[in-house]
């Protein structure tokens, strides 16, 4: 396993072929498409189009109160919607869809025990503005993991009550929630500041995980661990720019840029952006959510059982055990974002020789 063995070409029309170097040019290549759609240049997945996106950034409204969980694919998301859910209703598990990754349903907005809920704004807040609706051609609305629930036009979504929790694995350059609703900028331009009143939670991952479980993702049939790709191809692929969100290595610094920046205007901790990775999540849930509940002004000590019930109500076999609980009574979606959740499972997929260059790539950027 080698990531010498492979190099990266663009497809004719979008995505990425992954070649075997070593067996030019009889070697058949990889291809990959699932990051096919560019938004301002930068890869995203077909649900999210540049179209809809410009649209979203000028017209969106964000406002104090607003909760972002931010990550890079894989990286922790539903573990920490998990936990600021749970936070903010009580502790009561039973309120949530772990089966449809905790999204809102619209429908229930308002109504006693049905208003908890994540948006994940690029990919649900699209109605009216996607110029191939799928209503509109008489198709049925299909989006993932019960995301069609959560659809809702522009209007809906700037009357949604407060707090809103948001999801998003935008990098830091093309954030919605900014000061600037239409500037045209690059990672590398001096971006203007988060809206006022926004919080961030920013989960990040040991780059070997998010990699191997990257592999695995979205779901069998898509998946380049099920499609055929070689493990050190898809390594190969997943330290450059070409997949989704613009790859794990800008990602991470565009964010940790922006956590250092937030920083230093504001007394430690920030009350506008917490930094956390997924290991400490996992290793010491206690002292975790903890620092997410001072974070989010959650005042447990009102109520002390509160902790006890979101560490128990986050735990990975238990979200696990209710998605599949929600899939065998019938409920429409699939399990596949639940995996395994372990921290160190890249150890059954790294050979030594991969794991060097992979390190070596990190620490050269």
């Amino acid at each position: 396993m080698s990531l010498k063995k492979w190099k990266l070409e663009p497809l004719q029309g979008s995505g990425t072929a992954i070649i075997n170097a070593e067996d030019e040019p009889s070697g058949p290549p990889y291809e990959y498409t699932f990051a096919r759609n560019l938004v301002r240049g930068v890869p995203h997945p077909p649900f999210i189009e540049e179209s809809v996106w410009e649209a979203q950034k000028s017209q969106l409204k964000f406002q104090n109160g607003d909760v972002f969980v931010c990550t890079y694919s894989k990286c922790g998301t539903t573990l920490m919607e998990q936990i600021v859910l749970l936070l903010l209703n009580g502790g009561k598990a039973n309120q949530l869809n772990p089966l449809h990754k905790n999204t809102l349903d619209k429908t229930k907005v308002g109504k006693t025990g049905g208003e908890i809920g994540k948006v994940w704004t690029e990919m649900t807040v699209v109605d009216g503005l996607k110029r191939d609706n799928e209503k509109e051609r008489g198709l049925p609305v299909k989006a993932c993991m019960g995301e069609d629930k959560a659809r809702m036009s522009i209007a809906e979504f700037n009357s949604l009550p407060r707090p809103r929790i948001l999801k998003t694995h935008a990098p830091r350059h093309l954030f919605l929630a900014d000061n600037n609703q239409n500037e045209t900028r690059t990672q590398e331009a001096h971006l203007p500041k988060i809206a006022d009143g926004v919080k961030v939670i920013y989960v990040t991952r040991n780059p070997f995980d998010a990699c191997v479980s990257c592999y695995y993702h979205p779901k069998p049939g898509v998946s380049p661990a099920t499609t055929g790709c070689p493990f050190d191809a898809f390594a190969k692929l997943w330290l450059s720019h070409r997949v989704e969100f613009g790859g794990w290595l800008n990602h991470v610094h565009g964010w940790r840029k922006e956590y250092l920046r937030t920083t230093e205007d504001a007394p430690a901790p920030s009350p506008f952006m917490l930094w956390m990775s997924y290991e400490e999540l996992v290793s010491n849930p206690q002292k975790s959510i903890a620092r997410v509940a001072a974070f989010l002004e959650v005042d447990l000590e009102s109520d002390p059982h509160l902790l006890h019930r979101v560490v128990e109500g986050c735990s990975f076999d238990r979200v696990k055990k209710a998605a599949e609980v929600a899939l065998a009574a019938g409920m429409e979606g699939d399990i596949a974002h639940l995996r395994k959740g372990k921290v160190g499972d890249w150890r059954n997929h790294f050979s030594e020789e991969l794991r060097l260059e992979f390190e070596n790539e990190i620490n050269s950027y």
